[in-house]
C-alpha cells in the first residue's frame, strides 16, 4: 500500500475553474472546503470555488495546506500544490546517508556556524573583567537569643 488513494483531489476544471473532489464525503474536508469558499456542485461530490477571480489560486492552495494539516492525503495539480508531497521518510534517510558517506571528507559548516563557535573580538578583549563575586548568604530565619540583640 505504497500510494493510498487520496482523500481529496484538487485541480482545475475547464468550466468550473478551481475544483475539489471529496470522494469519501469526509465531514472535515467538507467543512474546510466550505470555509475557504468552495461550494458543492449539485448531484456530485465535486466542489467549485466561488469567485475564483478573487484570489482563487491562493485560496485553493490554502485549502490544500489546511487539508494536509488535518492529516488528509491530498492530490493536487502541480501548478496549484504549495508543497508537493515529500518522499517517504525511509527513502529520504537512505539518500541522506548516501550523501553523507560520499561527502564525508568535506566539512559541512556554514559561515554562521563558524561565527557561532568562534569567540568574538569583543569577548577576547574583555579579559580584564573581574569575576563576579559570590552571592551573599541569607541570614538564617532563626538566630539564637544571644545574637539577636547586639
Amino acid at each position: 500500500m505504497d500510494n493510498p488513494e487520496p482523500h481529496v483531489v484538487v485541480g482545475r476544471h475547464p468550466e468550473l475553474g478551481y475544483v475539489a473532489l471529496n470522494p469519501q464525503n469526509l465531514f472535515v474536508a467538507d467543512h474546510v472546503l466550505k470555509l475557504l469558499g468552495f461550494e458543492p456542485v449539485p448531484d456530485s461530490k465535486l466542489y467549485s470555488l466561488a469567485n475564483p477571480e478573487h484570489d482563487g489560486e491562493r485560496r485553493t492552495q490554502q485549502a490544500i495546506t489546511s487539508l494536509r494539516a488535518a492529516r488528509y492525503q491530498v492530490a493536487a495539480d502541480l501548478s496549484l500544490d504549495p508543497a508537493p508531497p515529500q518522499r517517504a521518510p525511509t527513502q529520504r534517510l537512505a539518500n541522506e546517508r548516501q550523501q553523507a558517506t560520499a561527502h564525508s571528507a568535506a566539512p559541512r559548516t556554514t559561515p554562521t556556524a563558524q561565527a557561532a563557535i568562534a569567540k568574538s573580538a569583543a569577548w577576547q578583549s574583555r579579559t580584564d573583567l573581574r569575576p563576579i563575586p559570590p552571592r551573599p548568604k541569607h541570614p538564617p530565619l532563626w538566630a539564637p537569643r544571644s545574637q539577636m540583640r547586639r
